[in-house]
């Protein structure tokens, strides 16, 4: 079984993004949004964003808990929008959901910076996480001995579905790995372990002072990702049960259409056109 460490509820709590209606409170439309911790800083800053251009008119509750936890509300009529950081796959079929792509962003594998690994092949990163090689000796480039500690993400983590169909090619991880549940937890346990290594996305890397290991000679920074050199490039959605409509068909628009939204996306993500 998975080592799954603990968070507090506080770790999940919604952030309230929004200003209060100058007029009637029903002029202001509420859009509640859940899912994917990957692309919640993304989405948070959009919001912002919004509601500065559109005041009066929306305010914002989001929440993160994972890709499938947002599909499952949005499915079930909870939530207007769901934060996606994966493809839709053959489980939300039947479910009457819209994918709209936001932006693209990159997955890293990282170690700590105690154990800067220059390069790994796509059969090394599938040895080292399926548990097939289990130390540091091992590893060429390798700074530091002993088991390695491989660290990923609950099942209901959109980057995790990512990061098995564009680095693992399908491949699995060993059933011994630490789990956690947002990518803030996952870069500080890689952090303070000089021992681990783990999967996180490009924003999460510059922030944290990880080490990003390249992938087939290739590294992974937004750059490459932009290129398409670099094979970890995966997609934000927002989606909704049935076509988008009202506040949150405006919002997702403005996001599509907004040089405002694309100079926020393109700070640390990619932007779709």
């Amino acid at each position: 079984m998975h080592r799954i460490r603990r968070i507090s509820t506080a770790a999940l709590v919604a952030s309230m993004l929004g200003v209060a209606a100058p007029a009637a409170a029903n002029a202001t439309s509420l859009v509640t949004i859940s899912g994917a911790t990957a692309s919640y800083p993304l989405v948070s800053l959009l919001a912002q964003r919004y509601v500065k251009l559109h005041p009066g008119k929306t305010r914002f509750k989001i929440t993160q808990g994972g890709t499938t936890v947002g599909i499952t509300n949005v499915a079930n009529g909870n939530d207007t929008i769901a934060d996606v950081s994966r493809d839709p796959e053959a489980s939300d079929k039947g479910k009457n959901l819209y994918f709209y792509p936001i932006a693209r962003y990159a997955i890293c594998v990282v170690t700590n910076p105690a154990n800067p690994i220059g390069n790994l092949t796509q059969s090394q990163v599938a040895a080292i996480f399926s548990g097939k090689v289990k130390s540091w000796s091992g590893v060429p480039g390798a700074k530091v001995s002993g088991t390695i500690d491989v660290i990923t993400r609950t099942s209901v983590a959109g980057v995790l579905t990512s990061f098995k169909t564009l680095l693992l090619e399908g491949g699995k991880i060993e059933s011994s790995a630490t789990e956690e549940a947002t990518e803030g937890l996952m870069g500080q346990q890689v952090h303070s372990d000089p021992n681990a290594i783990g999967f996180i996305s490009n924003y999460q890397v510059e922030r944290g002072g990880l080490n990003a290991v390249s992938f087939n000679g290739v590294a992974c920074n937004k750059a490459n990702a932009i290129s398409g050199s670099y094979a970890g490039v995966a997609h934000f959605y927002e989606v909704t049960k049935g076509r988008a409509g009202g506040a949150a068909a405006a919002f997702i628009g403005w996001i599509e259409k907004s040089a405002a939204a694309r100079n926020i996306i393109n700070t640390q993500w990619i932007s779709i056109s």
